[in-house]
């Protein structure tokens, strides 16, 4: 069973996942969300796609599992739970997918304070590093890798003994929150996160094929499939949202994919630069004018800017999902010294754009 195939197939279980809870999140108006000042949506809407999405990660998950259970013991840790054979890694991706999602699924119904979810991502961090996520080194486009397993200390659990490497693992922890937000940060503009995931995705499964890892290819199809069936509900106009559950997901999975493929954070960083600069924009600009910059809720994001500047909101999505989809496309095929320098001229480009923008703005309220 190919990558691509068992992609279609978890394109077609996360339509009918997502139909099934968009159906009963309409009829019982479950997690809906009122229109806001600051949202875009005009009725309520309810939050759950993301459940369906993770339902139909999860479920296509244990069915390959099933099916193909070499390819799973190929991921890299064979282990046994219940005397089902199933790869440790691919476990840990398990239980920390449902844990992030039972936390974040009580805040889409109720809603949690901001530290909470920050110790909820902290934690669901820690457990893919107890179950074997993560990288002990990084290329260096000038020469020699950076070595990040220089720290080291044993930790004994039962008969069992695990390693905190401290450079690799804090590493992780960041770069997994630093996702985990910005995924949460865009999720305002109708298929915005959603297509931008779908994109990195894609372009990391495709990555993980031409280095011949297949069982990570695989998880990669898994999860763009999960996420273009859930794509179908939540275009513009979006019938059904991601909620925190959704955002916080993906930008899990594209924590875990950028590491189980090696570490390739520079291609993530080129399809989500736009939206990584932008939350670094927004934060900057809160702290200045003496604003929470995690609480604080305005008009600020990169998707607000465009539809200020005249762009309708499918505009809006398209014109960023070409330029994220080029950049990280490029990454494919350059040298690390070339993506370093695309890094670069993509952090020049996306200031221009935001200064355009604002020019644009500034001559449509003239």
């Amino acid at each position: 069973m190919t990558p691509q195939l068992i992609f279609l197939i978890s394109t077609a279980i996360s339509v009918i996942v997502c139909s099934v809870v968009l159906r009963l999140a309409q009829k019982y108006s479950l997690a809906m969300q009122k229109p806001r000042e600051r949202d875009l949506h005009q009725k309520p809407t309810s939050r759950l796609g993301g459940l369906a999405v993770v339902a139909s990660f999860i479920v296509t998950v244990l069915i390959f599992t099933i099916v193909l259970p070499k390819a799973s013991s190929d991921f890299g840790f064979p282990f046994a739970v219940w005397g089902i054979s199933i790869d440790k890694r691919l476990l840990g991706i398990l239980i920390a997918t449902i844990f992030l999602s039972v936390v974040m699924l009580v805040d889409d119904f109720k809603g949690l304070p901001p530290y909470t979810k920050l110790v909820a991502q902290i934690l669901t961090a820690l457990i893919l590093i107890a179950a074997g996520v993560g990288i002990t080194y990084l290329n260096n486009p000038f020469g020699l890798v950076i070595k990040l397993d220089n720290i080291a200390w044993p930790i004994q659990i039962g008969a069992d003994v695990y390693h905190f490497v401290f450079f690799a693992d804090m590493l992780f922890v960041v770069w997994l929150v630093l996702l985990t937000n910005a995924t949460n940060f865009i999720d305002g503009l109708d298929g915005l996160a959603g297509s931008l995931s779908f994109v990195a995705a894609v372009i990391l499964g495709v990555m993980s094929l031409q280095m011949g890892q297949i069982s990570t290819a695989i998880l990669a199809s898994i999860f763009a499939g999960s996420i273009l069936g859930f794509l179908f509900f939540n275009l513009p106009p979006a019938r059904i949202f991601l909620g925190d559950t959704g955002s916080m997901f993906l930008g899990m999975m594209l924590a875990v994919l950028t590491f189980v493929t090696g570490g390739k954070l520079a291609t993530v960083f080129a399809v989500f630069a736009l939206v990584i600069i932008d939350a670094f924009y927004v934060i900057v600009k809160r702290i200045i004018r003496r604003q929470n910059p995690f609480t604080t809720a305005d008009q600020t994001h990169l998707h607000h800017r465009f539809l200020r500047a005249g762009f309708s909101n499918q505009g809006a999505l398209i014109t960023i999902i070409i330029f994220s989809f080029t950049f990280g496309l490029a990454t494919l095929y350059l040298e690390p010294k070339a993506k370093l320098i695309t890094i670069g001229i993509l952090t020049i480009l996306t200031i221009g754009m935001f200064i355009i923008l604002d020019l644009k703005r500034q001559k449509i309220k003239s």
